[in-house]
């Protein structure tokens, strides 16, 4: 998990919320439709009129060469329906106590993002009164949205532990948008995630991030990350590299002796001639660079 920075592409975004605004103000001055109030009419809506708002989000998400689930750090490919967007402060909220939860931990919710009803009480004389407005109603500003992975597995039809339908609207301490994430989050040999400042909130996303499989992977990935290697084609890998890589990472002059349940992820025995587990593992690989695995590559 990292964190996501909102002030660095924030003028593109706001210019992409206020021309929406503009849009559903410039019939009735006093009633926009939909109004920004109804969360899920204004999303649905605001998705179907901005076709820039999901490239932004993607880009603001860019870590080592790809775009990452805010969650799992698991790349995201929107082009084959791997995304869910997510609300930071839920779309559904109208409580301004969970706005003053939420601003007091991210600086640009404080900054940028306002609750759609106080949003709407505002009085406007025309549209072009809205230009002037710095702070978005939560339920479609950018400030306030993430891209997570849908929690789908590549072809396997298991649900995942990171997309926001198991967030629902839960109260959640909005990690990604805190500047202390890249240190209060860390992840052991074991690929065991921890949380530092976690408040109680962060419990359920907690054990969710730390299912067997994502823990796996994450240990396979801290083993790998002993040996400097190239990753950039690591997609076409041929399978006695793979075997090679392995063997050095876990410090075994015969491949068989790997644990099972890091071998499986190479590929390199499967007799169905599959990669399913080798590609899962490669749409994790944030991992390789995440400091405190690839720390190992500069004492070995």
């Amino acid at each position: 998990m990292r964190y996501i920075d909102k002030y660095r592409m924030h003028a593109s975004a706001h210019a992409l919320n206020i021309r929406y605004l503009k849009y559903v103000y410039r019939q009735d001055i006093s009633n926009p439709t939909p109004s920004p109030a109804d969360g899920n009419r204004s999303f649905k809506s605001f998705k179907r009129y901005q076709a820039d708002w999901k490239p932004l989000l993607l880009q603001e998400q860019m870590f080592d060469g790809a775009s990452r689930c805010c969650y799992c750090m698991r790349k995201l490919d929107s082009t084959k329906g791997l995304t869910n967007v997510e609300h930071v402060i839920p779309k559904s909220s109208p409580n301004l106590g969970d706005y003053t939860y939420y601003a007091s931990h991210a600086p640009a919710l404080r900054d940028h993002v306002i609750m759609a009803d106080v949003f709407v009480a505002k009085s406007f004389t025309n549209v072009n009164d809205i230009d002037n407005e710095v702070m978005m109603p939560h339920t479609i500003g950018l400030s306030n949205l993430v891209v997570a992975c849908n929690g789908k597995r590549d072809t396997w039809v298991t649900t995942g532990c990171c997309c926001n339908g198991n967030r629902k609207n839960d109260k959640m301490m909005p990690i990604m948008l805190m500047q202390n994430a890249d240190t209060d989050v860390k992840y052991d040999a074991n690929g065991i995630l921890t949380i530092a400042c976690n408040d109680g909130t962060l419990d359920k996303i907690i054990n969710e991030l730390n299912e067997t499989t994502l823990q796996e992977i994450r240990s396979v990935w801290y083993h790998l990350s002993r040996v400097n290697k190239d990753i950039a084609h690591a997609e076409t890998m041929p399978k006695i590299e793979r075997a090679n890589w392995f063997k050095e990472a876990y410090k075994e002059s015969n491949f068989t002796d790997i644990p099972e349940n890091a071998k499986r992820y190479s590929c390199v025995l499967d007799k169905t001639g599959s990669d399913t587990y080798w590609h899962l593992l490669l749409a994790y690989d944030w991992f390789y660079f995440y400091p405190g695995y690839a720390k190992q590559r500069a004492t070995t």
